[in-house]
């Protein structure tokens, strides 16, 4: 009787023991800045048995966790300096690349990949990342999520401003009613450099465009256009020259030539080349080999291998020219502490972690700014900066979050302004360990996440969906493809299948 007893108990523990395996347990990691994000995912997914729950982190410690393979699921974001998969998508998800963190493979997305960025013809390149996309949406590495707009806000005071997708804060056609003087209320609570060479932060980068020039210019939604250089053409597949304006002055007075071009490159992409320091950018500008003076006012950009023209195109916007005169004269240190360049405004004085005050360059190629001074002021508070923007201390504020857009939306005076995002966010997953190994699971996954609620009540409607990490502002974007919608029912269906234990 004992004997039975026991293994009816035995069998009971059995079964118990089997039916808690078969739920589907992890942990969601998660930035600080998500954790509202972070928690409302855990609470759909608990609804349909999923047994998930929130770790949040700081997001480089995080990111750390993710590069070692310790983490299994993480909320993520990544932005991309091209309006291009070539700065997103192919390094998050192509093999091996540097920010496939989640251990995805295929060979066909690989393939496409690289037909998408070794082809100088434009068809060839938006078939390759279409079948790119149909293939990532079928296999469905990570939980596709969103793209947030970039939000900022201004006084109703100036003029001839907008946001851009890159946040790009271009001041040279842009004027004051009233004043000849703007103030920029910053997101960032310090700049990296003012060498130009020394920097990937799109902060540091808005505040060095006014006072350097590229050799191309983009538009507020990335259409890129002449600036110092005023044509381009293919000399072969892995070759492009450019003609250079012969009217540019620094601000010093020296001419710049073609000899600050190719020096600019060449202390980007020569390792140790800055006070034995190795520039961070080289990686942005593809496969190159070096860039050569032809003439005074011709450069020749010299590749590896082929890369696509509109990919070259944008790189350019990315890299300001400095002055090599200058530089080797005063020596890197100097310039850093008093940057010459030849853009709209000339630096003044300032400290990278407090403001940046710049005064108009009235020898400008292009004219004249209609600003006598820009500041770009350091406040990464965004109440700061809502409060700052209100009392009139400032006329332009950058990242204004959407939970606190309601803060100045109607208030007289102000206005809040949108343009395109260029930063993809989801779920991330590793695809190498249970359960995540599963395409099932990651499947369920993608039906499980109500995005759609997350953005109307934690994003107030200022972000768009993702069918994949391709961004509607970029190059070869699949309009047609749709994200996978919120269907509880189809995902626990897909977690049964799998093996697991739903509600």
């Amino acid at each position: 009787m004992r004997l039975r007893k026991w293994i009816l108990m035995a069998a009971a523990t059995l079964l118990l023991t089997s039916a808690q395996a078969q739920t589907l347990t992890f942990v969601l990691d998660a930035p600080e800045n998500r954790a509202d994000e972070a928690q409302a995912i855990v609470a759909q997914l608990r609804e349909i048995g999923i047994d998930a729950s929130v770790r949040i982190w700081q997001s480089t410690v995080l990111r750390d966790e993710m590069i070692a393979g310790n983490r299994n699921a993480s909320l993520t974001d990544w932005g991309s300096a091209y309006f291009d998969a070539f700065d997103l998508a192919i390094p998050k998800l192509r093999t091996a690349d540097r920010g496939n963190y989640s251990g995805y493979t295929s060979d066909v997305v690989d393939a496409a990949f690289n037909a998408a960025s070794t082809s100088i013809d434009d068809a060839t390149r938006i078939a390759a990342y279409r079948t790119a996309q149909e293939q990532l949406l079928a296999d469905v590495p990570w939980v596709f999520g969103y793209v947030l707009q970039n939000i900022e806000a201004a006084s109703d005071s100036v003029q001839g401003w907008g946001p851009a997708a890159d946040n790009s804060e271009s001041m040279h056609d842009v004027s004051v009613v009233g004043s000849d003087s703007l103030i920029v209320g910053m997101r960032s609570d310090a700049l990296i450099t003012m060498d130009p060479a020394m920097y990937r932060d799109r902060e540091t980068e808005a505040v060095l465009r006014n006072i350097f020039d590229a050799l191309t210019f983009p538009t507020r939604d990335g259409v890129v256009q002449p600036h110092l250089a005023t044509a381009w053409r293919v000399i072969d597949d892995k070759t492009y020259e450019f003609d250079l304006r012969d009217d540019v002055v620094f601000h010093n007075g020296d001419p710049l030539t073609a000899d600050d071009v190719v020096f600019t490159f060449w202390r980007i992409l020569t390792e140790g080349a800055i006070d034995g320091a190795t520039s961070p950018r080289a990686g942005l500008l593809g496969p190159i080999s070096h860039v050569e003076k032809v003439d005074d006012y011709t450069v020749r950009f010299v590749y590896n291998e082929t890369f696509p023209q509109e990919l070259v195109l944008q790189a350019l916007t990315h890299f300001q020219i400095v002055p090599q005169k200058y530089i080797e004269e005063v020596g890197v240190a100097a310039f850093m502490e008093r940057p010459i360049g030849s853009g709209p405004f000339v630096f003044a004085r300032g400290a990278l972690d407090s403001q940046t005050v710049l005064e108009r360059n009235d020898a400008y190629w292009r004219g004249a700014p209609q600003l006598q001074t820009v500041v770009f002021r350091m406040m990464p508070e965004p109440s700061t900066r809502i409060a700052a923007l209100l009392s009139g201390e400032v006329h332009i504020i950058q990242a204004l979050p959407p939970d606190l857009v309601d803060r100045i939306d109607g208030v007289p005076g102000v206005s809040v302004h949108t343009a395109l995002g260029t930063r993809a966010a989801q779920i991330e997953l590793n695809n190498k360990v249970a359960p995540f190994n599963n395409h099932l699971v990651r499947l369920a996954l993608n039906y499980a996440v109500d995005w759609d609620s997350i953005l109307t009540n934690i994003y107030q409607g200022y972000a768009d969906r993702l069918s994949t990490a391709f961004l509607p502002s970029g190059f070869g974007y699949a309009e047609d493809l749709a994200p996978y919608q919120y269907d509880p029912e189809r995902a626990k269906e897909l977690l049964q299948e799998a093996g697991y234990r739903t509600n």
